[in-house]
């Protein structure tokens, strides 16, 4: 009986100075056929390796995988060089061809890689067209491979499946990567293709038990704080200003948190500031620091090294108990800075309940963001707020640093996780 324990025909390292990356070992009998029987040898995850960690048939466990051993190069400057984010692409290249046939436990997590760190060109701010459609073909290997495809499924294995998740990501890549090749008139075939497939697959959705009852209407309608808010509870993706009263409160100190911002930019303080304290590491946008939120206070706790230069910023949001006594997911506020050229890719927040709030301070022409079906630009002074668990993107054409202060808060219907009842009940209901 032949043996199946092969040893790695290659470990391929990219070295750069005295630091090292162990990339991709694949075991070079796996798949091939035995010597001596003539017959295929089976796949398995546990052959793959990757910076020393073999993949298994789990795939939270392997997005781990994949995104710790992306992350040990993406949060440095070796990031910076092409030559090592090429290695990189090469590398899910290889993953992606096996996720696509032998092994589809891997789909999921390298749809997900190709999402979060590839999704702009060359650390630009125009979208990676192979990338997007990489990732959009893997996302749905992985509908099919975890049985979500399979709408028969009751809700509970539905939502323990993380089902919800993959059909919202693979309905909004379709239908922005559609979007984006529309507006390059580059292939208005596969733009038509996409859409159609965007659409498809929504309605095909809307018909589930979890989906039905939500009365959505096209997939800018997509949003998952009606995963907690449903019945006469209004969903909208821009709510109105005047009515919300920690926006009125954030246009009424403008002048503090402008003055307290431009210190920190005059001072060349800001990116001091945002890697010594909690890096959102969201890979949002094309470079690390291109969209740069410079954290205040997060999960009811301050930042206390930034505080100490934003003082009267801290103070100010501390008396408000829809950022500072909100105990849902992700909660706070930060200065947040989008260079020119540049952008934040589509994206939905999928974990609510919450909304978003943003306070123009310094708001150059050129940066503007859909939410939903709503275009939005900023104006200093004035405050905007939106649903960040709509769809929503940015993009930054301008030439000129645009800054604001931004803030996650409880939901206003949210009478759950807010220490302190909402003031206006009404607005949920129209």
């Amino acid at each position: 009986m032949p043996s199946r324990a092969c040893h790695c025909g290659a470990i391929w390292e990219l070295a750069v100075a005295s630091w090292t990356l162990c990339l991709l070992c694949l075991i070079p009998c796996v798949g091939a056929d035995d010597a001596e029987t003539g017959e295929a040898q089976e796949y398995r995850e546990s052959d793959v390796f990757l910076g020393g960690n073999s993949f298994s048939s789990n795939e939270s466990e392997n997005l781990g995988t994949l995104y710790r051993w992306i992350d040990e190069i993406m949060w440095t400057d070796l990031w910076d060089s092409s030559k090592n984010r090429d290695a990189i692409y090469s590398q899910l290249e290889q993953l992606a061809g096996l996720a696509a046939g032998p092994l589809p436990s891997l789909a999921y997590a390298v749809g997900q890689a190709f999402y979060s760190y590839f999704w702009f060109k060359d650390n630009g701010g125009d979208v990676n067209m192979p990338a997007a459609l990489r990732s959009i073909q893997l996302h749905e290997v992985s509908l099919k491979h975890s049985g979500c495809s399979n709408l028969t499924m009751g809700v509970g294995a539905f939502l323990g499946k993380a089902c919800a998740e993959r059909w919202l990501y693979l309905i909004m890549l379709s239908a922005e990567v559609g979007s984006e090749l529309a507006g390059r008139r580059s292939d208005v075939g596969m733009a038509a293709q996409l859409l159609q497939k965007s659409h498809n697959l929504f309605e095909e959705l809307m018909v589930y038990p979890f989906f039905s009852f939500r009365k959505w209407k096209s997939v800018y309608d997509i949003n998952t704080n009606s995963h907690v808010f449903s019945g006469p509870i209004v969903q909208r993706p821009l709510w109105p200003t005047e009515r919300v009263p920690i926006a009125r409160w954030f246009e009424e100190n403008y002048a503090v948190f402008r003055e307290d911002l431009d210190f920190i930019v005059k001072n060349d303080l800001f990116d001091t500031l945002y890697f010594a304290g909690h890096v959102s590491m969201t890979q949002f946008s094309g470079r690390r620091e291109s969209w740069a939120p410079l954290n205040l206070i997060h999960n009811r706790k301050i930042a206390e090294h930034a505080c100490k230069v934003a003082n009267r910023t801290c103070e100010l949001l501390l008396s408000r108990p829809e950022i500072a006594r909100c105990h849902a997911h992700d909660v706070g506020a930060a200065f947040a800075r989008l260079q020119p050229g540049m952008g934040i890719k589509p994206h939905f927040w999928s974990a609510p309940p919450r909304l978003g709030l943003h306070l123009g301070l310094i708001t150059p022409p050129g940066a503007t963001m859909m939410v939903g079906d709503q275009e939005v630009t900023w104006e200093e002074g004035k405050a905007v707020v939106f649903d960040d668990t709509y769809i929503h993107s940015i993009r930054h054409t301008g030439t000129e640093v645009r800054y604001l202060l931004i803030a996650w808060f409880c939901h206003p219907c949210d009478d759950v996780h807010a220490e302190v009842p909402p003031e206006d009940i009404g607005l949920c209901l129209g």
